[in-house]
């Protein structure tokens, strides 16, 4: 990223309305951020289930945020995605086997109108890629990472 893109993703990060978002991460050197809304912050304070969930969704935001990606973390509504990462309307999935990887990314796509699903993956064996290979051959825009690399974000 160029050093205009960074000062341009900086004004972005802190143009962020306060009333609306709590501005969490910027980083200077890729110029990725991480904002939640208040909103979602307070959803996540109803139950132990509801923290848990924030705290994974939370945790993947930021990993993509650390990684150069402009990250929104937007409040729960019914049938929604979870984030805009880079303004593309995209659905967060951790999960530690390759079984349900193509419904979970169908319903993401069909029911919560996510343009991407981004998977963070316990382990990559010959049974999830074959899996996520089903996603590339139906189009479904897909990146993922392992939850052991944190550091290498890959496009499908």
């Amino acid at each position: 990223m160029n050093r205009n893109n960074k000062m341009d993703s900086h004004a972005e990060y802190i143009l962020h309305n306060a009333a609306r978002w709590r501005l969490d991460f910027f980083d200077s050197q890729k110029g990725g951020y991480l904002v939640v809304d208040n909103e979602r912050i307070e959803q996540s304070k109803v139950n132990k289930q509801e923290m848990e969930k924030y705290k994974k969704e939370y945790n993947m935001c930021l990993t993509l945020a650390q990684n150069g990606y402009k990250v929104e973390y937007l409040k729960m509504t019914e049938n929604s995605f979870d984030i805009y990462l880079n303004g593309i309307s995209t659905e967060l999935k951790k999960t530690t086997s390759h079984n349900n990887l193509v419904d979970y990314a169908k319903k993401a796509v069909n029911k919560q109108e996510a343009k991407l699903v981004v998977f963070e993956l316990e382990t990559m064996n010959a049974e999830t890629m074959k899996e996520m290979l089903k996603l590339k051959v139906m189009n479904i825009p897909v990146k993922y990472y392992l939850t052991n690399d944190k550091t290498h974000i890959i496009d499908l």
